[in-house]
């Protein structure tokens, strides 16, 4: 929902190259966070499939794109907060001084925990958990993203939103086993795609 609300906002707020590699890029990350709950629904334990992974090939095929997933998670949310804060120890809300400091550490901590432990559902659980936190409406940046936001509720609950998709993704392919590698190239894109816009929006103002 988020992602939509900013693709609508984006669209009708920018140019239309710019948008449309945005919406694009909106569409493919809803289509496989869909297809991997989709997927996951038909995967009823993570202890099922560890006798999938008894081989050492299997294992050997599996282990770099889940490293890289689980990795994704805390680089998307960081990511995402360069896309606003930029640099900057402090956030625009006290809020989001707290998300960038302490709870993203946190949230790597946990990552690396369920990466040591991917076969154990209750750490990707409260991965997934610890993912929404972010989402709590706090920013104040009135811009084209978090305008329509900040005039109904006061705040916006967009800036963490990618970071959040980028979380929904990699845990979703890690629990179910299915699509890691285009799950984890559909994260990097979006990592790539939020510090590109870091880049050009502190140190070239560009789109705003």
């Amino acid at each position: 929902m988020l992602l939509i609300r900013f693709a609508i906002d984006f669209w009708a707020g920018m140019g239309l190259a710019l948008a449309a590699a945005f919406v694009l890029l909106v569409a493919i990350a809803l289509a496989i966070a869909i297809d991997g709950i989709r997927t996951l629904g038909r995967v009823s334990d993570l202890a099922d499939k560890s006798a999938e992974l008894e081989s050492s090939n299997e294992k050997a095929r599996v282990a770099f794109p889940r490293a890289i997933l689980f990795a994704a998670v805390p680089i998307g949310f960081l990511a995402s907060s360069l896309d606003c804060t930029g640099l900057s120890w402090r956030g625009c809300s006290q809020f989001c001084t707290l998300v960038k400091l302490a709870w993203i550490p946190l949230i790597a901590i946990v990552s690396l925990v369920a990466w040591f432990r991917s076969l154990d559902k209750r750490w990707l659980t409260f991965l997934t958990l610890m993912s929404f936190l972010p989402l709590v409406p706090h920013c104040v940046c009135y811009n084209v993203g978090n305008a329509w936001w900040i005039d109904r509720i006061g705040a916006s609950p967009t800036c963490y939103a990618w970071g959040f998709v980028v979380s929904l993704i990699a845990v979703t392919a890690v629990r179910s086993g299915k699509r890691l590698w285009s799950s984890a190239v559909v994260c990097g894109a979006i990592i790539c795609g939020a510090v590109g816009f870091f880049v050009t929006h502190h140190y070239l103002h560009y789109p705003w």
